[in-house]
């Protein structure tokens, strides 16, 4: 059976609906914890090999891919696992942190966003671009944005910047396909306190996930078959 490695990098975090998507197309699913403490950016061991994987999902995070004095002890390896996942011609979907990490390890930046997207939000296609995946709305919690890599095709965007790009076996996503009301639960554990320093409501922001949940399912299936089917 193929193998499919989602890389955590915050303790309470879960694959969601992007685990399902996955393991229906015939992936046997196993996880890393880069972090392992709630609320710390300390790693708590090396990170995993790329042997014996098909597939590599680096998933979203509190901190920022710049954030040295959180994550300087990790990052550089990651975004070096990224590189080398590129060189075996290893699948890698990255998805919000994880997009930002495959972005800049292929030569993108990650800066500070303008301004922060939280919540169910549509994303644009870019013109002449027919997207593997629906416009959406998909599940947003970011502070950060990417550049799209040089050699990269950006596939859509938001008001807040790229939401999407490709590059040859890699795709990035700024918004979170995972999501359903049990990780939102997860990360409100930590992050409750950001919704609300963002004049956002937490207990609404659950009960506008509990209702998309369903038709957030059929697209995140969608998006994992287009991309598998890709690559």
């Amino acid at each position: 059976m193929r193998r499919a490695l989602f890389l955590h990098h915050d303790a309470n975090s879960l694959v969601g609906l992007l685990g399902d998507a996955v393991a229906a197309e015939g992936y046997e699913i196993s996880e890393h914890y880069v972090c392992t403490e709630l609320d710390s950016g300390v790693a708590g061991g090396p990170l995993p090999t790329l042997d014996g994987v098909d597939l590599l999902v680096p998933l979203g995070s509190r901190w920022s891919v710049y954030d040295d004095a959180s994550i300087g002890t990790w990052i550089q390896d990651e975004l070096e696992l990224l590189r080398e996942a590129d060189r075996r011609g290893i699948p890698v979907l990255g998805v919000c942190f994880g997009g930002q990490a495959l972005a800049a390890a292929h030569g993108g930046r990650v800066t500070p966003a303008a301004n922060e997207e939280i919540g169910w939000i549509e994303v644009q296609p870019e013109p002449g671009i027919d997207l593997p995946f629906a416009t959406g709305p998909w599940f947003q919690w970011h502070l950060d944005v990417f550049d799209t890599p040089p050699g990269a095709q950006q596939l859509a965007h938001s008001p807040a910047g790229p939401q999407a790009f490709r590059l040859r076996k890699n795709l990035g996503l700024q918004f979170h396909p995972e999501v359903d009301t049990e990780v939102l639960e997860e990360w409100m554990i930590t992050d409750r306190d950001q919704l609300r320093d963002c004049g956002v409501d937490p207990d609404a922001l659950l009960e506008r996930t509990a209702l998309e949940t369903p038709k957030a399912r059929t697209r995140a299936e969608a998006l994992v078959r287009a991309f598998l089917t890709s690559v």
